[in-house]
């Protein structure tokens, strides 16, 4: 790989000129910047990023440690992280804790967990991170996991120390949204999946259903709420009750679940859209795949990695970052077969 210096002397330029064009700063002739461009594509010049974050005092490389990459969400904010640091000329290096894998759906924060994720952070400073984004795998609250040398943003998840901003998405309101759909659909008789009880996601989500039923003036039943686990073979066994019961809507809390209870349905010759209205949550693969398609809420997982890192950056800028700042994007109700919506599927914001 060619240096600065072999660059010079092809151009016939000196080290100090070859350097402000490289580094694009001016007081340099367009034809130099032109030919020393050249040179340096021809002999295949990579800077030095190291070097180079030694001298300015900062490397314009961030942190991203996920708490796992194989959740679903995750990819995403990582692609909206990659989209956004590539816009604004930043690389990032990315760490995996694998947490799902190793304690599945346990929400409990462990001294195992802790010292990972410290042990992963010590890992990212020794590369000089100017900072950290760290990514949940659900929305929970997480044990400090900060260092007092470079700043931290959170997302998918937020920190016990209130200091520490958070980018999250409005799981009440899209719960709101998703059931006034199967309202305006002429739906009362309304029975839920949900998602663990210990689970943030289900508590928020339970409140946004309450609250659209209030607002249409229809009681709540808990006996038409089922608590599941996510899965699918959950929202079969639980729809099955749900339709036993006299449901004639189902809102399941993720989009797993929702397609349990189109197996039952379809297994027993009910049709879903038409003999009962059902919509999920997340928006995953599988519920555009199926038949019918299936109603979800869409999350905004790319927007949520650019908002962190931008907010990430704007620290970095030393801009102005109210403390503690929580950011909470909105989702998107997307409708498709399986509330009786034929045709296309239409999105409400």
């Amino acid at each position: 790989m060619a240096t600065i210096r072999e660059i010079s002397k092809k151009a016939g330029v000196s080290i100090a000129t070859v350097s402000k064009v490289l580094n694009g700063k001016g007081g340099v002739s367009q034809a130099t910047i032109d030919k020393v461009m050249a040179i340096a594509q021809e002999l295949n010049y990579r800077p030095n990023l190291t070097a180079r974050s030694l001298k300015n005092g900062q490397s314009r490389t961030l942190g991203v440690i996920t708490e796992d990459l194989t959740v679903f969400n995750t990819p995403e904010i990582v692609d909206g992280i990659d989209a956004y640091c590539e816009q604004q000329d930043y690389h990032y290096i990315l760490g995996n804790l694998r947490f799902n894998k190793r304690y599945g759906h346990n929400t409990q924060d462990t001294e195992e967990f802790t010292r990972l994720a410290h042990a992963l952070v010590d890992t990212m400073l020794s590369k000089q991170v100017d900072g950290i984004i760290y990514i949940g795998c659900h929305s929970h609250a997480v044990v400090p996991i900060h260092s007092d040398e470079i700043p931290f943003v959170y997302a998918y998840c937020y920190s016990t120390d209130p200091n520490i901003p958070c980018v999250l998405y409005d799981d009440q309101k899209a719960a709101f949204e998703a059931t006034q759909l199967l309202i305006d659909r002429g739906h009362r008789n309304i029975g839920v999946i949900a998602g663990q009880a210990d689970s943030i996601h289900t508590a928020n989500r339970m409140l946004g259903f309450q609250e659209a039923l209030f607002t249409n003036n229809i009681p709540y039943n808990p006996r038409m709420t089922l608590y599941g686990n996510w899965e699918r073979d959950q929202g079969y066994a639980l729809g099955k009750q749900l339709i036993e019961a006299g449901v004639t809507a189902i809102f399941a809390h993720n989009d797993l679940m929702a397609i349990g209870v189109m197996e039952y349905c379809n297994e027993r010759g009910i049709e879903v859209g038409k003999d009962i209205a059902l919509i999920g949550f997340d928006n995953r693969e599988p519920g555009t795949v199926c038949r019918p398609t299936l109603s979800t809420v869409s999350l905004p997982l790319f927007e949520m990695g650019q908002t962190a890192t931008h907010l990430l950056l704007d620290i970095l800028a030393g801009r102005h970052i109210q403390c503690g700042q929580k950011l909470m994007l909105a989702c998107t109700v997307i409708e498709r077969e399986s509330t009786g919506k034929n045709g296309n599927a239409q999105e409400k914001k």
